[in-house]
């Protein structure tokens, strides 16, 4: 099923088709974070500066990408836990990043953290998703990590679904508060033994 698709690790010329599935696995969550803050660039213009630079836990060095025919079809970002706490956030506006702070401090301390995988829509099916969440495995395993962790939108049933094949389970939840500009969902925190 996955014949043709290769993964390799992420280099800084990836990082354009890297943010635009980021932009992809948030659901919504990079625009209500980044969109406006700079003018004439969106969420994804954003997303591939800090992905270029290759020095936040966005960075291609902690991405692999999945490739079809040399083309990028799929991503994961993936990184020890704590380095969440390396995130800068001082240019997204105070009341965006109230809304959703809850969710950088709804962990699993001490393992390695899925921060985002993402297939493109017409690529998906073919089981490169679950390439992407096996690299991840080995990715935490070289880090000599035992657990890893995730958050999954509760919507996102096809995703709750291959992540459960591959023995995650929940253990947390929160729900978001409204907001206009994005919509109140759940969040699922979702983790495993490596």
């Amino acid at each position: 099923m996955t014949d043709g698709i290769t993964i390799r690790d992420a280099q800084d010329g990836d990082a354009e088709a890297i943010a635009t599935l980021l932009v992809q696995a948030g659901e919504g969550l990079y625009e209500f974070l980044l969109d406006g803050l700079v003018p004439d660039m969106g969420a994804a213009d954003l997303l591939a500066h800090l992905v270029e630079t290759g020095d936040s836990p966005y960075g291609w060095p902690e991405c692999r990408v999945a490739l079809k025919d040399g083309v990028i079809v799929g991503m994961v970002n993936a990184f020890p836990v704590e380095r969440l706490d390396e995130l800068e956030t001082d240019m997204v506006p105070a009341d965006r990043m109230v809304h959703v702070l809850p969710l950088s401090r709804m962990r699993d301390p001490g393992g390695f953290y899925i921060n985002a995988m993402a297939v493109l829509p017409e690529h998906r099916g073919h089981g490169i998703g679950r390439k992407l969440v096996a690299e991840a495995l080995g990715m935490a395993g070289a880090e000599g990590r035992k657990r890893v962790s995730l958050q999954v939108w509760s919507t996102n049933t096809r995703a709750i679904k291959l992540y459960e094949e591959f023995g995650f389970s929940s253990i947390d939840h929160l729900d978001l508060p409204h907001n206009d500009r994005l919509s109140a969902r759940r969040v699922i925190l979702m983790a495993r033994g490596v």
